[in-house]
């Protein structure tokens, strides 16, 4: 008996005609479950192919990388499509010297000419020195430590005999790491992603005795003098024109989940704010990364109740965030075609993904070239809100265009009509970012900082406890705060545990906000301790345990 349920007597049975219908019924049959089998085949790929590059936060094979993509992609598919393509100019990378340093950087002379001669004699041939070869080398000068001796004015009241009063010592200033050696660690640990049990190890092979534990100590020391600045910032940054959002997992140890286990749903959610300021035609970029427990819709969006935010938000379009006012939601494109480009992975010479990654490829070079134009000053705000709609509206129609034209000929099903469904569902929210000057077609800015994030995520000591973890997501957005300002991250962490631990008021506060920082006291700190000596009555070495009287 077969699959039809016919014996080989029935089939004997049969007229030709019959016979003939139920050949025809059997190779639909077949048809059917050779397609059944081929979609289920590429979909094994994709996840094969996709084994170590799932998730949102990867940053290999983004749109920077489309740029050369879609140049390889227009010489594949000319073949096949028959589409005008512009013109592609290669752009050569100007070739850089393996190895630089600023014009500024001291320069020290060694002269190796302690045995030369004025002459030389060699095979009977005499040779006069005529002056020096100069090869210029790059060299290191080791950590220095010294030992920051810190005068705090101190009284006692006259009449009375009372405890002796230190005016301006705080916690932060009681302990015995200077703002210097605690920005240091946390800037080697969040930006460099050294443990602290490494660095324990370094500062031991430079004589210095410095636990893990009394680090991990200071270091929240100086969050709990700093949190009335956090506050301040996360309120700036909810002030901003755009926000946009994303999260990455984190395991904070002492909380559990039903099981007893460390919880798994935790995650470091990440908020960048963004508001360009017309004068210096740059925009101010304000990162905020905070420990939250679970996705849910109150969670997401806690923070902007808390801040009354009503403003322009980027996301990735995960679902939370979907019920936020369409018309002031952005999605980004990158997330919006990733299927496509995973099915480019398993096959690059699939014609429509190419297509479409190719087309979108243009959204982000059209991006840099009228953001650059914005920012030397060429063209105004509103001209390049209007330049990059009329130019980028068409390149998305076109996209949904190219779409339409073979869409019927996929399942849904299969890995390209899973593709097609995505790019569908967020149709309304792709263009939304052409409204906004601060926006981007991406949310690359929060894919980078979760992927940095997540480079150092193991090696985090002090996510231990809440209190950790918070103080970890405190410094690391001050770090990635700092980069996208062009500052030195350890200048601005320095100085924000330098002269925040003091601040008390708003003004005060908004001094310490990456556009408006000072830095000149603090190089005149550094000045300072350079010109340090020891003291030749000291015979004891020095422990630093904080005030002590």
């Amino acid at each position: 008996m077969n699959k039809q349920g016919l014996t080989k007597a029935d089939l004997l049975s049969k007229k030709p005609g019959e016979l003939a219908d139920l050949v025809i019924n059997l190779a639909s049959i077949v048809r059917q479950k050779d397609a059944e089998i081929e979609t289920l085949k590429e979909l094994q790929r994709l996840r094969t192919a996709e084994r170590y590059v799932p998730s949102t936060e990867q940053m290999g094979y983004l749109f920077e990388e489309l740029e050369l993509l879609d140049s390889v992609l227009r010489n594949e598919v000319a073949e096949t499509l028959e589409v005008t393509v512009s013109a592609h100019t290669k752009q050569v990378r100007k070739r850089l010297n393996a190895c630089t340093a600023p014009s500024d950087t001291p320069v020290v002379d060694v002269y190796h000419d302690k045995d030369a001669e004025p002459t030389i004699t060699i095979d009977g041939i005499i040779y006069d020195r005529i002056g020096d070869k100069i090869i210029d080398k790059l060299a290191v000068i080791p950590r220095k430590y010294v030992v920051e001796r810190n005068h705090h004015p101190q009284y006692r009241a006259r009449q009375v005999e009372m405890p002796k009063i230190i005016i301006g010592l705080n916690k932060a200033a009681n302990i015995g790491g200077s703002p210097s050696l605690v920005a240091n660690t946390i800037v080697s640990k969040f930006d460099d992603h050294l443990p602290l049990y490494r660095q324990e190890e370094i500062f031991r092979r430079e004589g210095i005795f410095l636990s893990r534990q009394k680090l991990a100590n200071w270091v929240i020391t100086y969050y709990e003098q700093l949190l009335p600045f956090a506050s301040f910032f996360k309120r700036q940054l909810y002030d901003s024109n755009l926000i946009s959002k994303d999260e990455t997992k984190v395991q904070v140890l002492n909380v559990k989940g039903p099981d007893g286990k460390p919880s798994k749903s935790g995650f470091m959610y990440i908020t960048i704010g963004e508001t360009y300021n017309p004068d210096t035609r740059r925009t101010r970029t304000l990162v905020m990364l905070d420990y939250i427990q679970g996705r849910s819709r109150d969670i997401l969006f806690e923070d902007m109740n808390n801040y009354k935010y009503d403003g322009y938000l980027m996301t990735d379009g995960l679902t939370g965030y979907l019920s936020y006012p369409q018309e002031k939601h952005g999605v980004c494109w990158v997330h919006g075609v990733r299927r496509f480009k995973a099915i480019l992975k398993d096959n690059p010479k699939n014609v429509q993904a190419a297509r479409v990654v190719s087309l979108v490829a243009q959204l982000f070079k059209v991006e840099k070239e009228l953001r650059g134009q914005l920012h030397d000053g060429n063209i105004e705000p509103n001209e390049f809100l209007a330049l990059r709609k009329e130019q980028s509206q068409a390149i998305i129609d076109s996209v949904f265009k190219e779409v339409d034209t073979w869409r019927a000929s996929f399942t849904p099903g299969g890995a390209m009509g899973k593709a097609i469904a995505y790019l569908d569902k967020y149709k309304n929210y792709l263009n939304i970012y052409l409204d906004v000057l601060e926006a981007t077609p991406s949310t690359n800015g929060n894919e980078r900082i979760a992927k940095s994030f997540a480079t150092g995520r193991k090696n985090w000591l002090f996510s231990e406890t809440v209190d950790g973890a918070d103080a970890s997501a405190f410094f690391y957005s001050l770090i990635e705060t700092a980069k996208f300002s062009n500052l030195d991250p350890l200048d601005y962490i320095e100085a924000i545990c330098t002269f925040g631990i003091y601040a008390k008021s708003e003004e005060e506060w908004m001094a310490l906000l990456p556009e408006r920082i000072d830095l000149t006291a603090l190089y005149e700190r550094r000045a300072q301790r350079s010109s340090a000596t020891a003291r030749a009555t000291q015979k004891k070495p020095y422990h630093f345990v904080g005030h002590t009287k």
